[in-house]
C-alpha cells in the first residue's frame, strides 16, 4: 500500500474516532428554589439553569406549559404555569440543538430551596 494511502487512512481513522466518542448530555435545570402561587391558580417556578438556556416547564397533569429564554445569559429562570397544588411539573432545558433531561418537581410553596409545608402534598 503506498505511503500516501497509509496516511489517507491514519487521519480518517483519527477522524472518525473523534466522532464517535461519546458526549456528555446537557444536565437538567436545578430544581426550582423558589414556586410561589399567585392568583387564578398561576404559579412562579425560579431556579437555576444554564446561561443563555431554553427552559421549558410543562404541568403533567394538563399539558399545559411555557417556555422562558435567558437572553440576559444570567444562568436563571423564572417561568409562570397554571396548575393546582400538588400537581407536578416537568422541566427541561436546551442549549443550541443539544437538549437536557428533565427533573420534576410538585406546585407547592418552596422558599430559598426549602418548603413551607412539608406535608402539603403528602396523602
Amino acid at each position: 500500500m503506498p505511503a500516501a494511502w497509509r496516511r489517507w487512512l491514519a487521519i480518517t481513522a483519527l477522524g472518525l474516532a473523534g466522532c464517535l466518542s461519546p458526549t456528555l448530555p446537557l444536565p437538567p435545570p436545578e430544581e426550582p428554589d423558589s414556586i410561589q402561587q399567585g392568583i387564578d391558580g398561576v404559579w412562579e417556578l425560579r431556579g437555576d439553569c444554564l446561561a443563555g438556556a431554553e427552559v421549558i416547564v410543562v404541568n403533567e397533569r394538563t399539558g399545559r406549559g411555557a417556555v422562558f429564554v435567558d437572553l440576559q445569559q444570567k444562568g436563571r429562570y423564572v417561568v409562570l404555569i397554571e396548575g393546582e397544588p400538588c400537581d407536578v411539573a416537568v422541566i427541561s432545558q436546551s442549549s443550541g440543538d443539544e437538549g437536557s433531561g428533565e427533573i420534576r418537581t410538585v406546585l407547592r410553596e418552596v422558599e430559598g430551596g426549602i418548603d413551607a409545608d412539608p406535608t402539603a402534598c403528602t396523602e
